[in-house]
């Protein structure tokens, strides 16, 4: 099954989210609608709504509305999150599109990040089950966690591949992952079928994040939406430079702490080391840790606990359209 397949099985009820958004985001301060509405408009693929509505299916649930309120809660999180990000990174850029802090300044993106952030609370507010509000709570604070322990990381190079592991779980797993578990959740799913899919979550969540710290160094601007090396120049210590640092000799490695300290790095110096990194393998040993997240993914979906069905199927193309999202961009690379 490819991935546009495992989409279309909810087409109708991806509808009722973007339905359930668009209600969320109305208010007599006309400002709200107008920004929220472009944010929510800017192209996202609704992976972690998604991720709800088929974690409930897998697990012989209804989509009901108390699904399609929690699928929504979950994206108003995650909006809320880019929104802080980009104002922390100064970003300009986002899917192709100027980013709320471009547009209309950070005060109004911070603001609309704490709103998204209370129509999420109110979501769930109603809701009697309290695995759900502590599953949700949890994430939220780990998400935060995570962005704040990048925060703090931002140009050490000292900073180890477990404490770089940890703050891709946090910033990104845990979000993910905490979509299957409401799904779990939601269709009553016993113990072991909704750990199980916490760990998928968690696992694809890792190499997803993955993946598009390699794509920061290895796509080009039209694939991504935003300028290639952004991580770079904005001191972020992804896996592929940690990577290039460690197995690097005592010279390279000044010249890459006197480039992770620069804040104005050139075009022509982010190439240099993105050349470094293709040679040295730092972009061959990310990706391959990203296939290995996949693949231990795909171990907690066990056949014997989940039936063989269209949902299944989809899980599985989910997973792997992570992976496949870097090689269409070398693809497309290698035809320039």
């Amino acid at each position: 099954m490819e991935f546009s397949e495992a989409t279309a099985l909810f087409k109708d009820d991806l509808k009722r989210v973007e339905k359930e958004i668009k209600k969320n985001i109305q208010s007599q301060i006309s400002l709200i609608p107008q920004i929220s509405g472009y944010l929510m408009d800017g192209g996202g693929k609704r992976i972690r709504p998604l991720l709800v509505l088929l974690s409930s299916k897998l697990c012989e649930g209804e989509i009901t509305d108390r699904t399609i309120k929690h699928a929504c809660s979950i994206e108003f999180i995650h909006a809320a999150t880019l929104l802080h990000d980009d104002v922390v990174d100064e970003t300009t850029l986002r899917r192709g599109r100027e980013t709320v802090n471009t547009k209309w300044g950070s005060d109004a993106s911070i603001l609309l990040g704490d709103y998204l952030i209370s129509q999420s609370i109110l979501l769930i507010a109603y809701d009697a089950d309290p695995k759900t509000i502590q599953a949700i709570a949890e994430a939220a604070k780990e998400l935060v966690e995570g962005g704040i322990k990048e925060f703090t990381s931002a140009r050490k190079l000292s900073i180890t591949e477990e404490q770089y592991l940890d703050i891709i779980y946090k910033k990104t797993g845990s979000i993910i992952s905490v979509s299957c578990k409401l799904g779990a959740i939601l269709s009553n799913a016993n113990s072991m079928t909704e750990r199980s899919l916490v760990e998928f979550g968690k696992n694809i969540g890792m190499a997803f994040q993955l993946v598009d710290d390699v794509m920061d160094y290895d796509s080009s601007e039209e694939i991504l939406g935003k300028p290639v090396g952004n991580d770079f120049k904005e001191g972020h210590v992804t896996l592929p430079l940690l990577y290039l640092y460690r197995n690097s000799n005592s010279s390279f490695k000044r010249e890459i702490e006197a480039f992770i300290q620069n804040d104005k790095i050139t075009d022509e110096e982010f190439f240099y080391i993105q050349d470094k990194m293709r040679e040295g393998k730092a972009i061959d040993y990310s990706l391959e840790l990203a296939r290995d997240y996949i693949d231990k993914a795909k171990t907690f979906l066990n056949p014997s606990m989940f039936k063989d069905s269209d949902y299944l199927e989809a899980c599985f193309a989910i997973a792997d359209n992570i992976i496949e999202r870097h090689l269409a961009t070398r693809s497309a690379l290698n035809q320039t």
